[in-house]
């Protein structure tokens, strides 16, 4: 759960976090609202049947020998209507001495016996029918006084609590629906809202995708006065990051022709010079040794690597161009080069290419015989390109020795031993993987497998 809420992003945080206070917050204020509704409506019906005591009050009489007189045509229509749900009887001492017709078919159970209520003081309870009718019940006395004694008179009221029940079960279902369709239109308009709100950071997002597939080189400067400092900072590390790089290629580039210059006036002089053959040769090889060196270096630091400043680029362009150039150099050999590679894009920078895919296929001309094979496949998150020829191979005991600076096995052939050991640079850069095996064609195959991102 903890890793799911971690992927969400702000705006889902944020409308699942509002979402649940709104929840919370309509939930409440419906259980409010219906508590306070049913007191309401309790409140009305026991009021209700306050007025019905009031109604037999003013129709109870007493005549001869004190005998309890009521008149037969009531103000109250209900209680001259069998099962009409509204029900009155009025006992004395215990004792049923008359009930509405309503009552006609069945027994209304008498009230419960709480001695004599003072002070106009009224009794409310719920019972039920033997039906199972539910039933709110008013019980009220009254004393009436004679010349021989008081009697006491106990008036009880009974309504059927059916339409109670549907008037407050139907506000409840109106209540969660008005409630529920309020929240949800609340919902989209949080939602709504918070799209507005968090566009700008939707649109630095977008400003940063550009600038790593090499649309725009800066940021755009129409944010909101929250995000100037950091757009800002961000143009500055750019700025500064192109600044650096350029700074140093051209320091490189110098440091090349510094070094060089010196290095081939030394070759010239231990040439034209009378020393001996043995110091000419030792000599010779440490400057080869030094100019070696320097090359690797050079080539190692000038590699860009990885980096999400750069654009996407087509390998099969490099390529192909650089088979182009090779055909021309090593036309005397009439190598036949197969080149069935599909168009790859991949984060890189277009230099780094050129010298890692240079150095392979120039190392498959120099060493194959007639026959040079390029292939290709990819996935989303990888390409695997595939470079062979039909030399003589690669022994397996020498396949790691060969991709380290200045190892060869073929001392014949003129080089310096450090094409192979920059190719791997450069793939090490781009966190990818170089493979030797033996060509299918007879001569070795180098599989190189990089990232896509």
């Amino acid at each position: 759960m903890l890793d799911f809420l971690a992927q969400l992003s702000i705006r889902q945080r944020l409308l699942l976090v509002a979402g649940i206070i709104l929840v919370a917050f309509l939930g409440l204020s419906a259980i409010s609202l219906n508590n306070a509704y049913q007191a309401s409506a309790k409140a009305a019906q026991q009021q209700r049947l306050q007025s019905h005591i009031y109604t037999l009050l003013t129709a109870i009489d007493l005549y001869k020998h004190d005998q309890l007189y009521m008149s037969e045509t009531l103000a109250e229509p209900d209680f001259s209507t069998p099962h009409s749900g509204l029900y009155a009887q009025i006992t004395q001492a215990e004792k049923r001495v008359w009930q509405s017709s309503s009552i006609l078919g069945f027994v209304l159970a008498l009230p419960p016996s709480s001695g004599a209520l003072l002070n106009h003081q009224q009794i409310y309870y719920s019972s039920q029918l033997e039906d199972g009718t539910q039933l709110i019940n008013l019980v009220y006395d009254i004393t009436w006084e004679t010349d021989e004694a008081d009697i006491i008179y106990r008036l009880h009221i009974a309504e059927n609590t059916h339409s109670f029940t549907q008037q407050t079960a139907e506000f409840t279902r109106t209540l969660w629906y008005w409630l529920g369709g309020t929240g949800l239109l609340l919902l989209l308009v949080q939602a709504a809202i918070l799209r507005w709100g968090l566009q700008p950071l939707q649109a630095v997002a977008e400003d940063l995708q550009a600038i790593e597939t090499g649309k725009q080189q800066r940021l755009a400067q129409n944010y909101p006065a929250e995000l100037n400092q950091l757009t800002t900072n961000i143009n500055t590390l750019l700025d500064h990051e192109q600044s650096r790089r350029e700074r140093y290629k051209n320091s490189l580039a110098d440091l090349a022709h510094s070094l060089k210059t010196p290095i081939a006036v030394l070759q010239g002089e231990l040439e034209n010079s009378q020393i001996g053959d043995d110091f000419r040769k030792t000599a010779q090889e440490q400057l080869n040794r030094v100019t070696s060196l320097v090359d690797h270096q050079l080539q190692r630091a000038a590699t860009t690597g990885k980096s999400s400043l750069l654009t996407y680029i087509n390998i099969a362009n490099i390529i192909d161009k650089l088979i182009g150039s090779l055909n021309k150099v090593y036309q005397q050999k009439g190598i036949d080069c197969l080149f069935d590679t599909e168009i790859l894009s991949l984060h890189a920078d277009e230099s780094d290419m050129y010298e890692l895919f240079g150095n392979l296929l120039e190392n498959a001309y120099k060493y194959g015989h007639q026959q040079v094979e390029i292939s290709s496949r990819s996935t989303p998150k990888e390409i695997i390109i595939t470079v062979a020829d039909d030399g003589d191979g690669i022994p397996p005991h020498a396949a790691e020795m060969i991709l380290q600076r200045g190892k060869r096995i073929d001392s014949q052939v003129e080089g310096q031993g450090i094409g192979l050991a920059v190719a791997s640079d450069i793939i090490a850069a781009y966190s990818g993987q170089i493979e030797i095996k033996n060509s299918p064609l007879g001569g070795a195959c180098f599989i190189v497998t990089l990232p896509r991102h």
